[in-house]
């Protein structure tokens, strides 16, 4: 993976299109150590889309992105290691994948036993008390494709929500059985990137609205499965101040707080691309570990970390 991404020129794009996803095909690999090295003390999956595996632009003009190590995994193994010294992150993510693809198989993607979910609970069999923390980031893709067109189909909504109701369950009871009580879950809830549809005039602020309570019954979907599951929750939305409109200063204009967060933390704003930034992906993993402070006492020697 790159290790750096080419920062987007600073100019606001007057149209807003759909998701960047990746071409490449992600395997990760399934064992407990390297060839010839100690097995780490502790591991850290990351279960998910894009956003697990750090996607950004892969340069300043492309809508498209790669994988870097600038995404909120990374940044969280840096958080917790004085929680989990040794934390080594094993990516388990797949771009563009739905809920029922994660856990049956996505042709997008290769992954040792058929899938992404089969492969992460592969893993945890074969480091059975050593992986402590595992992340699931998935169910924005079943909703983005009602919302793809710049409009919001809301039978495609309720449909999409009812398939990540039936499965997620599914993928996290197979999660928890197979990490044992060693293993810490957090799910995590989701921004909306088209809120940046209200840059484009009184027909973009309609459907920013309108995504945006599509992707409040995502949450409030997902809340209530991670809830009932017992799994700690990332608090996105916080993070981006979904709902907050209050206008608040962003270059020459003026701007609902939301919509300026979404400029600032992701590329939407900037080059049609609905992946986080650097500062993005921070934030997230701040979000991540305050989750993990509130259900385990903070490390010692260190402050729990807070959203920016």
């Amino acid at each position: 993976m790159p290790r750096s991404v080419r920062r987007a020129a600073r100019r606001v794009l007057p149209w807003i299109a759909g998701l960047a996803v990746v071409a490449a095909t992600v395997t990760p690999a399934v064992g407990p150590a390297r060839a010839g090295a100690a097995p780490p003390s502790a591991y850290y999956l990351a279960i998910g889309a894009s956003e697990s595996l750090g996607v950004q632009p892969r340069s300043a003009a492309a809508r498209t992105g790669v994988p870097t190590d600038d995404g909120y995994a990374n940044a969280l193994v840096a958080m917790e290691r004085s929680r989990w010294p040794g934390l080594q992150l094993e990516h388990f993510g797949c771009t563009g994948i739905t809920v029922q693809g994660a856990l049956s198989g996505s042709a997008s993607c290769s992954f040792p036993g058929s899938s992404e979910i089969a492969a992460a609970v592969q893993f945890l069999r074969a480091n059975p008390g050593r992986t402590v923390l595992a992340t699931v980031d998935l169910g924005f893709n079943d909703l983005w494709r009602c919302l793809a067109r710049r409009d919001v189909d809301p039978a495609c909504v309720t449909a999409s929500l009812a398939r990540v109701s039936s499965t997620l369950p599914v993928i996290l009871r197979d999660l928890r059985a197979a990490g044992g009580p060693h293993l810490r879950i957090v799910g995590l809830l989701h921004n909306d990137p088209y809120l940046a549809s209200y840059l484009r005039g009184a027909t973009g602020r309609a459907f920013s609205a309108a995504s945006l309570r599509a992707v409040d019954r995502l949450n409030a979907t997902l809340t209530s499965i991670y809830s009932h599951a017992g799994t700690a929750i990332a608090n996105v939305p916080s993070v981006f101040s979904l709902g907050t409109t209050a206008p608040v200063p962003a270059g020459r204009r003026r701007l609902p707080l939301d919509v300026a967060k979404v400029c600032s933390l992701s590329w939407m704003c900037r080059q049609h691309n609905l992946h986080l930034n650097a500062a993005g992906y921070r934030a997230i993993a701040a979000a991540i570990a305050a989750a993990i402070a509130a259900v385990l006492p903070p490390a010692r020697g260190t402050a729990p970390a807070k959203p920016a």
